[in-house]
């Protein structure tokens, strides 16, 4: 058995102490397996390695009445400067193992290949975790602990270390931490959430997921992050690591995936809408809704869906597929355009996606509503962002909603957009508009006039040509809308 009474743990900042763990208390038994759930910083990892003993607590007890591992996917036991073999034999010796059979385990298990032969410094963080994992199987503990371990390696991995672990070891005591809550209760049989340095024990998984989701906030709401990006490839590739990293977007994707497994579809659609509400520049997961509205018949949202996944940077080949499948239940007479995928350079020349859409409706079409059926009509239509922005300025919709704006000359106060927005339009249509070292009214812009009166007077936008020639067409009042048909299939032609 393993018992924690009133354990606590400070550390030491500049700002004085920082109370990570709080009077936590456990008992841990053979066969437990105790699954803990908490926000990130909230002391997982820490809790791990003082029971561990890789650290010491700053008050509290810790006894341990069985072998202990050191936390899986740590690598803080190895001596950096020695090969993977040199580890190898040092941890053989300090528990008497037989050398020769732990390193052909390690070397069939970890697939390390001649790295086993490098200094594990030399070892990238998953190299260090696979050594890790491998090296721990060899030591036959009574509590293995893990952190973290379903973050390192494919999938065929994840399923060496899944019966490793839970197959051959299945009478082992184990505390599991993870960001993967389907982990967490797959493989557990006691949950725990850990939140402000206090440990809650549940005997039920639904008991502690409630707890943990309004912990991180995840029912209050769908604020969207502000970022600052210099451009719009900037901010894709930033929203993949943002987006993984937000407690309240893994939570809404973990709900769609198990919703999804269930084949409850409209369930999948909402949780997977609610994540890229929060990141709509988070590309994997625009196929993942394509597919569930796909499953229910939606096909026009599903090939939005598709369409924006390809233009923020999933191969195409993934998604050309399902693109032509659900096209071809829309009663459309001819095959959908091909599928645009992502490219880098300037951002005027990339493909539109769904939130490039509702961005430049925003700004461009503030009084319209942008139904489903248009925004697939624009994805259609255009290779690039810069032919989208530029037709619809050429569109009636836009003459409509500034009409005050061309007559007077004068802004008036405009509609108000959302800072995430502002952020898009700056980053897309110019890549020094409202930087710290730009003026004072260019950092001040927050409404639809003033965003656009300022576009017009910097009078070019040298990564959107079609744009700024169709702004300045506007502007000079030779503007002349094109007659555009709502019942014609080519209404925006390119």
């Amino acid at each position: 058995m393993i018992e924690v009474r009133d354990l606590r743990k400070f550390y030491r900042t500049r700002f004085g102490e920082k109370l990570v763990l709080d009077k936590v208390s456990f008992d841990l038994r053979k066969g437990e397996r105790l699954g803990v759930l908490g926000r990130n910083g909230a002391g997982k990892s820490t809790m791990i390695r003082l029971v561990s003993g890789a650290e010491r607590p700053t008050s509290g007890t810790i006894e341990r009445q069985m072998s202990v591992s050191w936390p899986l996917a740590f690598g803080g036991a190895f001596q950096p400067m020695l090969t993977g073999v040199d580890n190898i034999r040092f941890i053989s010796r300090i528990y008497e193992q037989d050398f020769e059979s732990n390193l052909a385990f390690v070397e069939e298990f970890a697939e390390l290949g001649p790295y086993l032969r490098e200094p594990v410094r030399t070892y990238s963080s998953g190299m260090r975790a696979r050594l890790a994992f491998a090296i721990s199987m060899i030591i036959e503990f009574d509590c293995f602990l893990i952190d973290e371990i379903g973050a390192v390696g494919d999938a065929r991995f994840h399923d060496r270390c899944n019966y490793e672990l839970f197959e051959k070891r299945a009478d082992r005591a184990m505390i599991i931490i993870s960001h993967d809550a389907g982990y967490i209760r797959d493989h557990c049989n006691r949950w725990a959430v850990l939140h402000e340095g206090r440990l809650e024990l549940h005997d039920a998984f639904e008991d502690a997921y409630t707890v943990y989701k309004e912990v991180i906030g995840a029912s209050l709401g769908t604020a969207k992050p502000v970022v600052s990006h210099v451009n719009r490839a900037m901010m894709i590739e930033s929203s993949q690591r943002a987006a993984l990293a937000d407690d309240r977007f893994r939570i809404h994707v973990q709900q769609g995936d198990w919703a999804r497994d269930s084949r409850d579809w409209a369930s999948a659609e909402r949780e997977y809408a609610a994540a890229l509400a929060l990141y709509p520049y988070q590309r994997s997961y625009w196929t993942q809704h394509g597919h569930v509205t796909k499953e229910q018949g939606e096909f026009g949202r599903a090939e939005i869906s598709y369409r924006t996944a390809a233009a923020l940077g999933v191969p195409e080949d993934e998604v050309a597929d399902f693109i032509q499948f659900v096209a071809a239940r829309q009663d459309e007479g001819d095959a959908a355009p091909a599928v645009r995928g992502f490219r880098p350079g300037l951002a005027g020349s990339q493909p539109p996606g769904k939130p490039d859409v509702e961005t430049f409706a925003q700004l461009l079409w503030p009084d319209a509503d942008v139904d489903e059926r248009c925004q697939l009509d624009l994805l259609r239509s255009f290779a690039t962002c810069d032919a989208l922005a530029a037709t619809m300025i050429a569109d009636p919709r836009f003459a409509a909603a500034y009409s005050a704006l061309h007559r007077n000359g004068q802004p008036d106060s405009g509609a108000s957009l959302h800072p995430d927005v502002i952020e898009r339009i700056r980053c897309f249509f110019t890549a020094d508009l409202g930087r710290a070292d730009q003026s004072d009214a260019d950092a001040e812009l927050k409404t639809t006039d003033q965003i656009l009166e300022r576009l017009v007077a910097r009078e070019t936008l040298a990564e959107w040509p079609l744009t700024a020639q169709a702004l300045q067409a506007w502007a000079a009042k030779d503007f002349r809308p094109a007659v555009l048909h709502s019942d014609s299939k080519d209404r925006f032609p390119a």
